[in-house]
Protein backbone atom coordinates (compact mmCIF):
# COMPACT_ATOMS: atom_id res chain seq x y z
CA UNK A 1 0.00 0.00 0.00
CA UNK A 2 1.31 3.53 -0.92
CA UNK A 3 0.18 7.31 -0.25
CA UNK A 4 1.22 9.90 -2.30
CA UNK A 5 0.19 13.45 -3.25
CA UNK A 6 -1.53 13.93 -6.79
CA UNK A 7 0.75 16.82 -8.51
CA UNK A 8 -0.70 16.59 -11.49
CA UNK A 9 -2.31 19.43 -12.49
CA UNK A 10 -1.20 20.93 -9.55
CA UNK A 11 -3.53 19.83 -7.39
CA UNK A 12 -2.33 18.30 -3.60
CA UNK A 13 -5.12 15.52 -3.57
CA UNK A 14 -4.44 12.32 -1.40
CA UNK A 15 -3.98 9.19 -3.40
CA UNK A 16 -3.79 6.09 -2.09
CA UNK A 17 -3.02 2.81 -4.13
CA UNK A 18 -2.78 -1.31 -3.42
CA UNK A 19 -0.49 -3.35 -5.58
CA UNK A 20 -1.82 -6.84 -5.17
CA UNK A 21 -2.27 -9.82 -7.47
CA UNK A 22 -5.96 -11.68 -7.87
CA UNK A 23 -6.50 -15.12 -8.97
CA UNK A 24 -8.60 -15.01 -12.09
CA UNK A 25 -10.50 -18.21 -11.50
CA UNK A 26 -11.70 -18.87 -15.24
CA UNK A 27 -8.16 -19.01 -16.49
CA UNK A 28 -5.75 -21.98 -17.29
CA UNK A 29 -3.08 -21.93 -14.03
CA UNK A 30 -0.06 -20.67 -16.05
CA UNK A 31 -1.96 -17.69 -16.86
CA UNK A 32 -4.48 -17.55 -13.33
CA UNK A 33 -2.72 -14.76 -11.81
CA UNK A 34 -3.54 -11.09 -12.93
CA UNK A 35 -1.43 -8.03 -11.34
CA UNK A 36 -3.82 -5.22 -10.14
CA UNK A 37 -3.77 -2.13 -8.94
CA UNK A 38 -6.50 -0.98 -6.72
CA UNK A 39 -5.95 3.31 -6.63
CA UNK A 40 -8.23 5.77 -4.71
CA UNK A 41 -7.84 9.81 -4.17
CA UNK A 42 -9.62 12.32 -2.67
CA UNK A 43 -10.21 13.85 -6.14
CA UNK A 44 -13.10 11.19 -7.04
CA UNK A 45 -13.90 10.76 -3.29
CA UNK A 46 -16.45 8.02 -4.28
CA UNK A 47 -15.31 5.34 -6.23
CA UNK A 48 -12.06 3.43 -6.74
CA UNK A 49 -10.40 2.15 -9.53
CA UNK A 50 -8.96 -1.15 -10.70
CA UNK A 51 -6.33 -1.26 -12.98
CA UNK A 52 -6.04 -5.01 -14.42
CA UNK A 53 -3.11 -6.08 -16.28
CA UNK A 54 -4.72 -8.86 -18.26
CA UNK A 55 -2.60 -8.81 -21.16
CA UNK A 56 0.66 -7.03 -22.05
CA UNK A 57 -1.01 -4.31 -24.00
CA UNK A 58 -3.27 -2.14 -22.03
CA UNK A 59 -4.62 -1.91 -18.88
CA UNK A 60 -8.23 -2.86 -18.25
CA UNK A 61 -9.43 -0.10 -15.46
CA UNK A 62 -12.72 -0.74 -13.97
CA UNK A 63 -14.68 1.69 -11.36
CA UNK A 64 -16.40 0.93 -8.85
CA UNK A 65 -18.22 3.03 -6.13
CA UNK A 66 -16.06 2.67 -2.88
CA UNK A 67 -18.98 1.76 -0.51
CA UNK A 68 -20.12 -1.14 -3.10
CA UNK A 69 -16.53 -2.42 -2.49
CA UNK A 70 -16.62 -2.28 1.12
CA UNK A 71 -19.57 -3.50 1.92
CA UNK A 72 -18.76 -6.44 -0.70
CA UNK A 73 -15.60 -6.92 2.58
CA UNK A 74 -18.66 -8.43 4.52
CA UNK A 75 -21.03 -9.88 1.80
CA UNK A 76 -22.90 -9.76 -0.83
CA UNK A 77 -22.54 -5.95 -2.35
CA UNK A 78 -23.15 -4.72 -6.17
CA UNK A 79 -25.62 -5.24 -8.55
CA UNK A 80 -25.00 -4.75 -12.44
CA UNK A 81 -21.41 -5.35 -13.81
CA UNK A 82 -19.96 -5.69 -10.55
CA UNK A 83 -20.10 -7.93 -7.40
CA UNK A 84 -17.86 -8.41 -4.88
CA UNK A 85 -18.61 -10.64 -1.89
CA UNK A 86 -16.58 -12.70 1.05
CA UNK A 87 -15.42 -16.60 0.89
CA UNK A 88 -17.52 -18.60 3.43
CA UNK A 89 -14.89 -20.92 4.03
CA UNK A 90 -12.67 -20.70 6.86
CA UNK A 91 -9.70 -21.21 5.25
CA UNK A 92 -5.49 -19.65 6.37
CA UNK A 93 -6.47 -16.60 3.35
CA UNK A 94 -10.02 -15.21 3.21
CA UNK A 95 -10.85 -14.66 0.01
CA UNK A 96 -12.48 -11.40 -1.59
CA UNK A 97 -14.33 -12.45 -4.91
CA UNK A 98 -14.68 -9.82 -7.54
CA UNK A 99 -17.46 -10.45 -10.51
CA UNK A 100 -16.96 -8.42 -13.36
CA UNK A 101 -19.96 -8.06 -16.04
CA UNK A 102 -20.24 -7.37 -19.71
CA UNK A 103 -22.06 -7.82 -22.47
CA UNK A 104 -19.15 -9.66 -24.72
CA UNK A 105 -18.60 -11.89 -21.09
CA UNK A 106 -17.81 -12.11 -17.41
CA UNK A 107 -15.04 -12.53 -15.02
CA UNK A 108 -14.57 -13.41 -11.83
CA UNK A 109 -11.36 -12.81 -9.23
CA UNK A 110 -10.19 -13.74 -6.25
CA UNK A 111 -8.40 -12.07 -3.85
CA UNK A 112 -6.84 -11.61 -0.37
CA UNK A 113 -9.90 -10.04 1.56
CA UNK A 114 -7.71 -9.05 4.69
CA UNK A 115 -5.56 -6.70 2.71
CA UNK A 116 -7.99 -5.27 0.53
CA UNK A 117 -10.04 -4.82 4.15
CA UNK A 118 -7.07 -3.08 5.29
CA UNK A 119 -6.75 -1.13 2.40
CA UNK A 120 -10.16 0.37 2.45
CA UNK A 121 -9.85 0.82 5.81
CA UNK A 122 -7.07 3.27 5.08
CA UNK A 123 -8.93 5.07 2.40
CA UNK A 124 -11.78 5.98 5.17
CA UNK A 125 -8.71 7.45 7.46
CA UNK A 126 -8.24 9.80 3.49
CA UNK A 127 -11.54 10.48 3.57
CA UNK A 128 -14.21 10.13 6.28
CA UNK A 129 -17.59 7.95 5.14
CA UNK A 130 -19.92 10.84 4.84
CA UNK A 131 -17.48 13.25 3.73
CA UNK A 132 -17.12 12.63 -0.11
CA UNK A 133 -19.84 14.90 -0.98
CA UNK A 134 -17.43 17.74 0.29
CA UNK A 135 -14.87 16.60 -2.32
CA UNK A 136 -17.23 16.32 -5.29
CA UNK A 137 -17.05 19.04 -7.82
CA UNK A 138 -20.89 19.11 -8.33
CA UNK A 139 -20.65 22.76 -10.59
CA UNK A 140 -18.38 20.78 -13.02
CA UNK A 141 -20.66 17.82 -12.90
CA UNK A 142 -23.83 19.61 -13.06
CA UNK A 143 -22.32 21.35 -15.88
CA UNK A 144 -21.76 18.74 -18.33
CA UNK A 145 -23.47 18.08 -21.16
CA UNK A 146 -25.93 14.96 -21.39
CA UNK A 147 -25.84 12.62 -23.99
CA UNK A 148 -28.28 12.77 -26.61
CA UNK A 149 -31.43 11.10 -25.93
Amino acid sequence: MTDRLDRSNDTRQPLSELRTSLHFLSAPPEDSTVECAFRYGADDPLAVRLELHVSADAPVTWVVGRDVLSAGVKGLSGDGDFKAWPSRARSATPLLYLRLERPQGKATFAADLSEVHRWLEHTYELVPAGAENALVDWDSLTGLPLPPA
